[in-house]
């Protein structure tokens, strides 16, 4: 109870002192309610992660992001914390994250009914389209909410409401803005109806927002939408999915109007498909949230040793969202094939080949940017041990930087070691090539890679979010430890 006591407090310091009679309530409460003599006898369980990631570059400099995470659970009791110290955050992290500070601290008790967090949190309302927190330490993006977050569930979950209040996350400390929630469930033979209402309260001024996100399932077929009010601007979305035995399936329609965020508190992925081969991924889209309105369509359908799938994209810009016309004006579009044959027990190969169109003016211009990928990926195993892995990519374009080529060489050596080398050179303009190797070593629950390379300015993307990567040459040395 000390270790709650004093974890209490230092949430209390960084909330800020006039959080602390509520803090204080809650910590009584929580505490003084009965729990089973076998949960105080239990000694509870501690997990957490070590995470280092350093850089050294050419040109003189350094960059390290470091994160230490600790998570203690008893019974209905939890808490943890996360660490964080960027003596110079890596090339393309915000400049904002330097120093030491512990952004994640939570005091946390749940039953079977109720459950209440006092401290830092990560909620979603809906698919994100009103409020998201989360964390990405790939995009150095974190913008958890410091308060409080409270629940109550039916005993058999027909209905779940949530409420939360706090500060979100800037940094390594708090932002100068309040974000509140409240999210209510029903559940009923197949069926879910969400209702979301979030406040953004910055300097006294209030920007409400609401959403309601009905759902439906019955045997393979599902769907989902979703509508959102949020300030000046509204999105809709709609998601389908079908499984059988061989054949899967879904859709997802999209419409944004005026959803741009200042507070950066709500999620907007691109609607595409995120592409998971470099070629593919040189020229990401990234959603027009001022107004665009499209869909995204997938296949799959496999047949003893083979495996199909079909992917295709089509994204416009709404009228009002374009100053020089009234129409809808083509974003993006593509279509993606990929066919996976496994030869023998040792042999497998992916075939894929994916057409892009993009906008870079999102439909303001006429011109477009087109590109072909082809990709062939292999996979041999020698013996239970010993793997080999070979790509090679082609772009094909008349804009940009024209035509580029790719390949990538893997050695892996179960189960410790792994080696890789690969080139990226673009011989339809700069002539420059961009190359990488390295290695990696696992050993139980640690890991530790090793790589130098030439890295090209470019988006890195994931979940659909991307930040911009500058260009940089030198050494990188990433650790990691779970326990």
């Amino acid at each position: 109870m000390y270790i709650c006591l004093g974890l209490l407090y230092t949430i209390c310091w960084s909330i800020g002192y006039n959080m602390k009679a509520v803090l204080f309530i809650l910590l009584f409460v929580i505490t003084t309610i009965p729990v089973k003599s076998q949960e105080y006898t239990s000694p509870g369980s501690l997990t957490g992660g070590l995470e280092s990631n350093s850089a050294l570059y050419t040109d003189g400099g350094l960059g390290s992001n470091n994160y230490l995470k600790l998570d203690y659970v008893k019974g209905r009791l939890s808490m943890g914390t996360q660490l964080e110290w960027y003596p110079m955050p890596l090339s393309g992290f915000p400049k904002n994250l330097k120093g030491f500070g512990v952004p994640i601290k939570y005091f946390s008790w749940t039953d079977d009914v109720w459950g209440v967090t006092v401290g830092d949190f990560y909620e979603q309302l809906g698919n994100g389209l009103i409020l998201r927190s989360w964390e990405d330490r790939n995009l150095g993006w974190n913008n958890s909410i410091g308060g409080v977050l409270s629940s109550f569930r039916t005993l058999k979950d027909l209905f779940v409401i949530k409420a939360f209040w706090g500060v979100p996350r800037k940094g390594l400390w708090y932002g100068d803005y309040q974000v509140g929630g409240l999210s209510a469930t029903f559940f009923w033979k197949g069926i879910t109806i969400e209702g979301n209402v979030a406040n953004r309260i910055d300097h006294g001024h209030h920007m409400m927002s609401w959403s309601v996100v009905p759902s439906f399932s019955f045997g393979g077929f599902s769907v989902k939408g979703e509508y959102a009010h949020v300030g000046e601007g509204n999105a809709e979305i709609i998601e389908a999915n079908f499984a059988a035995r061989r054949f899967s399936s879904s859709l997802t329609l999209r419409r944004l109007e005026r959803m741009d965020d200042s507070y950066n508190m709500n999620y907007l992925p691109a609607l595409c498909q995120e592409q998971s081969y470099i070629l593919a991924s040189l020229n990401p889209y990234t959603t027009f949230a001022s107004g665009e309105a499209g869909f995204v369509a997938d296949a799959y359908y496999s047949l003893k040793t083979w495996k199909f799938h079909v992917n295709g994209s089509m994204i416009y810009a709404l009228p009002k969202a374009l100053n020089n016309y009234d129409v809808f004006r083509l974003c993006y579009r593509d279509i993606n094939i990929d066919v996976e044959k496994r030869w023998s027990n040792r042999l497998k190969t992916i075939a894929f080949v994916s057409i892009q169109e993009n906008s870079p003016s999102h439909g303001e211009r006429k011109s477009t940017d087109a590109q072909n990928v082809f990709v062939l990926d292999a996979l041999y195993r020698v013996n239970h041990t010993l793997s080999l892995r070979c790509q090679v990519q082609y772009l094909y374009s008349q804009e940009l930087t024209r035509d580029w080529m790719a390949a990538l060489l893997e050695l892996g050596i179960a189960p410790k070691w792994s080696f890789h080398a690969s080139d990226m050179y673009n011989h339809g303009d700069t002539k420059e090539h961009y190359y990488e190797a390295g290695l990696s070593y696992t050993l139980s629950s640690f890991r530790l890679t090793l790589s130098y390379g030439h890295q090209r300015a470019g988006f890195i993307c994931s979940g659909g979010v991307c930040r911009w990567q500058p260009e940089y040459t030198g050494g990188l040395l990433c650790l990691n430890y779970q326990f």
